[in-house]
C-alpha cells in the first residue's frame, strides 16, 4: 500500500531493488538460483512473458543501477521470435545435475530482465540467490579438494 505523497506519483522512491549486475551473472550458483525460482513458479512458456510484464507493472518501486540511478528494464528484449523456446529451455526446466548454468550472451539481457523482475516481485525468495550456507559440507568438500 502506497502512501497519500507515493499514491500521487504511482511509485514510491524508497522501495528500491537493484538491477542484477554483470557480476551476478557471471556466478553459476546465481543462475541456478534464479532458475530454481522460476522453476517453481510452474508456468508454461506462453504464460512467462504476460505474467513478467504484469510483475513489473504492479511492482511500486524502482529499480535502481549501483550508483543508485533509477533504471528502466528494456522490456524489447522479449520480444524476439521463439521466445517461447527460450522460456521453456530456460525457465520450465532446470539444468542437469553437476551442469555449471552459463549465460550465452544472446541471452544475458532477458535473464538480467528476468531476474531483475523476480527480485523486484518477491525479494524474500531472491535474497539469498548465489549465497552457499556456510554448513554446506558439499561445497566445503569441493573447495578443500581443489586446495590439495
Amino acid at each position: 500500500m502506497l502512501c497519500a505523497a507515493c499514491l500521487v506519483k504511482g511509485y514510491c522512491k524508497e522501495l528500491r531493488t537493484p538491477i542484477v549486475s554483470d557480476e551476478e551473472l557471471s556466478k553459476p550458483e546465481f543462475l541456478l538460483d534464479v532458475r530454481r525460482t522460476a522453476f517453481a513458479f510452474g508456468f508454461n512458456p506462453s504464460e512467462w512473458r504476460d505474467q513478467l510484464y504484469d510483475w513489473y507493472c504492479a511492482y511500486a518501486g524502482c529499480i535502481v543501477d549501483s550508483e543508485g540511478r533509477e533504471v528502466f528494464l528494456d522490456l524489447e528484449v522479449l520480444e524476439v521470435p521463439l521466445i517461447r523456446g527460450w522460456f521453456r529451455d530456460w525457465a520450465c526446466t532446470l539444468p542437469r545435475d553437476g551442469a555449471v548454468p552459463r549465460v550465452r550472451i544472446e541471452a544475458r539481457e532477458r535473464i538480467r530482465v528476468l531476474a531483475t523482475i523476480l527480485r523486484a516481485s518477491f525479494p524474500e525468495l531472491a535474497y539469498t540467490w548465489g549465497l552457499c550456507a556456510a554448513n554446506d559440507n558439499a561445497v566445503q568438500s569441493s573447495e578443500r579438494a581443489s586446495q590439495e
